[in-house]
């Protein structure tokens, strides 16, 4: 039997076009191969948001080249082809390309995947214009998937046995604009597929709507208390500059509506440090806010200049500076993820499991989006079960199954 590869980089709407190819082969035929050099396709689904993304992709589209057995197809999909050409490979272009490259048909919906927590996406391209950012360029314009689409591959994963479901897209609050609707026209056709509960990934400040805030707060056992809202900086100077769609007042009212509105949500944002002509003032700014805010997920990056963009040619900030903010902020983050963790000792979260350890040990991630190891017998991957935590070791919550089950 013929077998592939398949790598994924990058973000989600990246791991669910990379399913999408992953099911139309195994659906012709094609056995998955954990082995590279086993392959007769080769699939490097590349990213190129940063520097160390776009490093990694071609350091592994080097080693496909290198080490594929004679007659495999090497083929480069994702957002590197947008931006650049690569020497030598069989393929490089859109995934959907490339299936027809293969003589297979590209799947409009994928039923299954090979994750506890599925990704569905319903949106892909932007079109704002930050003035570091490179999506536009290699994603286009926002542009919609259909709701029927959408509505048909979520009944496709409930009745596959997913209980979650993470919506994901370039730009989730963009949903429906062509239209006149928006996010939560599209979250209340969801919830009346019963059996699943759904989770909202990256999103901007401007699509955390009044509406938006309810429809959490009384679906807190259907959609997930939590949102990932980027920040990026607490500087309104460094905001402007990066041609971002609000000010920090307008986004520590959102954050603040949301701890009032809705229990234990669990809020995580991006910060980029070292921006150019970030100074000490912009950073304090930053460091200051991170630090009293009820934000508790936060992933601190570098910043990376990126080809075509309007940032690329600002003064950069020396890197012996950017290297000590990002450590600095990166303790902070630390803190405040085990300060949030800790406040639900003794308490019990929902927790899908999505690894075994050892036979009644097993991991997974709660509703608020808290790593958990906890002690269970005949628990099934995928489902979700009622946890009592009981400690906690570093940034991972230790518990067991409630006697609730």
């Amino acid at each position: 039997m013929r077998s592939f590869f398949v790598k994924n980089f990058g973000c989600k709407v990246n791991q669910y076009e990379g399913e999408l190819v992953a099911v139309a082969l195994e659906a012709a035929g094609y056995r998955r191969s954990s082995e590279l050099s086993d392959a007769d396709v080769i699939v490097i689904n590349t990213c190129v948001v940063t520097h160390r993304g776009e490093r990694d992709a071609l350091r592994w589209i080097r080693k496909a080249m290198r080490e594929r057995k004679d007659g495999a197809i090497v083929g480069i999909i994702g957002c590197l082809p947008s931006l650049k050409s690569v020497d030598a490979v069989d393929f490089q272009g859109r995934y959907k390309d490339f299936l027809k490259y293969l003589g297979i048909n590209a799947p409009s919906i994928t039923p299954y995947q090979h994750r506890a927590r599925p990704f569905l996406k319903v949106q892909e391209g932007c079109n704002f214009r930050c003035s570091y950012c490179i999506v536009p360029r290699v994603r286009g314009r926002s542009r919609s998937r259909p709701l029927d689409e959408i509505i048909g591959e979520a009944i496709l994963l409930r009745d596959s046995g997913y209980e979650e479901i993470v919506i994901t897209g370039t730009q989730v609050g963009d949903w429906g604009k062509e239209w006149g609707a928006d996010l939560t026209v599209l979250l209340e056709e969801l919830l009346k597929i019963q059996g699943v509960r759904y989770r909202l990934s990256s999103i901007l400040p401007l699509h955390v709507t009044d509406r938006l805030i309810e429809l959490m707060g009384s679906h807190l056992d259907r959609i997930a208390p939590h949102l990932h809202i980027s920040l990026q900086s607490a500087s309104d100077r460094i905001l402007a500059m990066m041609r971002r769609p609000y000010r920090l007042k307008e986004f520590d009212a959102i954050i603040r509506k949301l701890v009032d509105s809705i229990p234990n949500i669990a809020i995580g944002t991006d910060i980029i440090v070292g921006f150019p002509t970030e100074t000490e003032q912009d950073y304090e700014a930053t460091r200051a806010y991170i630090q009293s805010s009820p934000i508790c997920h936060i992933h601190v990056f570098e910043y990376s200049r990126r080809p075509g963009t309007e940032a690329e040619k600002w003064p950069p900030v020396p890197q012996h500076i950017r290297k000590k903010r990002v450590k600095e902020l990166i303790n902070i983050a630390h803190r405040k993820k085990v300060d949030y963790i800790s406040g639900f000792i003794g308490k019990v979260l929902h927790v899908i499991v999505e690894k075994q350890v050892d036979t009644s040990i097993f991991q997974g991630t709660s509703e608020n989006y808290i790593r958990v190891r906890f002690e269970g017998k005949g628990l099934r991957h995928g489902k979700i079960y009622p946890v009592e935590i009981t400690d906690l070791d570093d940034i991972t919550a230790v518990g067991e199954v409630s006697q609730e089950l």
